[in-house]
């Protein structure tokens, strides 16, 4: 005989996943270490812009030195 649910109740039959939140903290130490390069790759595709353009943009070499010397997980 099929269990029927009354508002606000959850059926035992059904047991929660015990993987969903090893899979939620991998899922989300994956992203960060993306992110991490992601942040790692575009700080060295700054430090590679010429003065001239840095200046265009607002930033002097010691705005990006600033930047370089940041962690690559801080933003």
């Amino acid at each position: 005989m099929p269990q029927t649910l009354i508002a606000g109740s959850r059926s035992h039959s059904a047991p929660a996943d015990p993987l969903q939140k090893p899979r939620h903290l991998l899922t989300t130490l994956v992203l960060q270490v993306v992110a991490s390069q992601r942040m790692r790759r575009e700080r060295g595709q700054l430090a590679e812009l010429s003065d001239a353009t840095l200046k265009d943009l607002g930033l002097t070499r010691a705005d990006v030195w600033n930047e370089l010397r940041k962690p690559a997980w801080r933003r």
